[in-house]
């Protein structure tokens, strides 16, 4: 069983960077992204063309990190020209249109057959207490921790960070401050493309996914994020995790193995009856 945590913390890495993508977008931009993990899909199938093409691995990354974060940037100036004056449930529903449309280039490009992807990570392991760890288990994890607390010193001491907490919550009154707040929300929705595929290139080698495997990777990410209501960073990498290790240990478990798909969507039902709950409560006080 133990065993079975440990490497679904490869999983639950990935769901937690990708978590991080889709709570940073919806608190600095008000986008929830339903397209994050398909944007990281297009850096991932990206990368792994270039390489098959005979480009270096390392310049492939490179490669594919530029194409997600382009396509991620004009995601988010299409919908900052002609959706930012909506609601939130219309850029949502924008958002979903992006997904669909993502699952459909990707397609006619990258085709549906599962692919065997090379790993960034040697595939080396070691044990700790019986239990054999990876080498990825291990990088995939720091680097869940690692974009956690960047984000979270980026945002608190820098300017750009201040400034972007600034937009998210007076946007008018930064910009007559002269702050180009394009220019700002154009670098999260560019960033946040680039660590989704960053997130997908570790989880890859794990699986030998398709395109729209690797698309629907957003499901956990939504519920890890939901859990911390779409607003804290840490308990969205938590809710990643442990989604990753319940999948892991359940795949130890004859009753549960062909159902660990299902358990994103418990967690979504379960946080949001107990939002509904809390809602009840404070209205009865």
């Amino acid at each position: 069983m133990l065993d079975g945590v440990i490497s679904g913390l490869v999983s639950g890495s990935a769901y937690a960077i990708l978590a991080v993508c889709v709570v940073t977008l919806y608190r600095l931009v008000g986008v929830l992204n339903f397209g994050q993990a398909a944007v990281g899909a297009v850096g991932a199938y990206s990368c792994f063309a270039l390489a098959e093409a005979g480009l270096p691995l390392p310049l492939a990354v490179l490669g594919g990190l530029v194409i997600a974060g382009a396509v991620a940037g004009l995601a988010g100036l299409a919908i900052a020209r002609w959706f930012g004056a909506p609601s939130e449930t219309v850029r949502a529903v924008v958002s979903v249109v992006l997904f669909v449309v993502l699952l459909a280039a990707g397609y006619r490009l990258f085709g549906d057959a599962p692919r065997v992807m090379p790993s960034l990570v040697p595939t080396t392991a070691f044990e700790l207490a019986g239990v054999r760890i990876s080498l990825t288990t291990v990088v995939a994890l720091a680097a869940a921790i690692a974009i956690a607390a960047g984000l979270s010193l980026i945002l608190r001491f820098t300017r750009a960070g201040i400034r972007l907490q600034a937009m998210s919550e007076r946007p008018t009154t930064v910009q007559l401050l002269g702050i180009n707040t394009r220019g700002l929300s154009l670098g999260v929705w560019a960033a946040t493309g680039m660590l989704s595929t960053l997130a997908l290139l570790l989880i890859a080698p794990t699986r030998n996914p398709t395109f729209e495997s690797m698309s629907f990777l957003v499901v956990p990410a939504l519920a890890a994020g939901l859990l911390g209501a779409f607003s804290n960073v840490w308990i969205a990498v938590l809710g990643g995790l442990s989604i990753g290790a319940i999948e892991g240990a359940g795949s130890r478990i004859d009753l549960v193995s062909d159902y660990r798909g299902a358990i994103p969507f418990v967690v979504i039902i379960a946080a949001l009856i107990w939002m509904r709950r809390r809602e009840v409560w404070d209205a009865a006080r």
